[in-house]
């Protein structure tokens, strides 16, 4: 099987999702978008991932290419390709199909709970989140969990999206604080701190990360070579 990796920015990683992908049998293609050109074609794909970005899905770092993107979603839904969208994933899957993704006014930042109404496909978590942005759940949508500040996990035919962070290791962090580290600082969060949760963490956030990642493979009707 074969999985298609959109990656918005160099350190979109895949981390505990690409681990659990890669034990389920799959091979992961990276595309990474603000860097590659127009998408690739989905023949001979069995489902796509779309991961988080430093950037939301509106503005200009995104102009040159997330039309590419939002195609990519809907051809892929056309097909019955199932998407697993991840934070800017999630919000791109909204975008696609008639939701606003607009700013929430406030940041999730860190290891958070989610309410959620599918503990199998989504556990409460907690979860590492980092993103300032909300979306309306696009036509057709079922919302699965929230928080506050808005959904935090929907699906959509075949497709997953979740808007925190399940890939989240303690490498992933690590490299996205270092390359900006300053929503932490300016909401007063000591980024040692923060990546001590994330090791602490480690176990239980790859066993969710794995539930999530085999509850979308069974919905995306993807056999496994198991």
């Amino acid at each position: 099987m074969k999985a298609l990796v959109v990656k918005p920015h160099r350190l979109s990683a895949t981390g505990f999702v690409g681990e659990r992908l890669l034990e389920l049998g799959a091979e992961l293609f990276d595309h990474v978008a603000s860097e590659d050109g127009t998408p690739p074609n989905l023949d001979g794909f069995d489902a796509v991932l779309v991961m988080g970005a430093p950037w939301s899905v509106y503005g200009e770092h995104v102009e040159p290419w997330i039309d590419g993107v939002l195609d990519l979603l809907r051809e892929a839904d056309r097909r019955g390709i199932g998407v697993l969208g991840v934070c800017f994933g999630a919000q791109a899957m909204a975008a696609a199909f008639g939701g606003e993704v607009r700013h929430a006014g406030a940041a999730e930042l860190g290891w958070r709970l989610v309410e959620t109404s599918d503990r199998a496909l989504v556990p409460p978590g907690p979860w590492f989140m980092w993103h300032s942005d909300t979306f309306d759940l696009p036509a057709g949508a079922t919302e699965v969990a929230r928080t506050a500040l808005g959904p935090q996990a929907f699906v959509l035919g075949p497709h997953v999206c979740v808007q925190f962070h399940p890939e989240a290791d303690a490498e992933v962090v690590t490299s996205w604080i270092d390359n900006d580290p300053s929503d932490f600082l300016v909401a007063g969060l000591a980024l040692e701190d923060v990546l001590a949760e994330t090791r602490a963490r480690a176990a239980a956030a790859r066993r969710d990360a794995a539930a999530l990642v085999d509850r979308f493979w069974e919905r995306a009707r993807v056999p496994s070579l198991g």
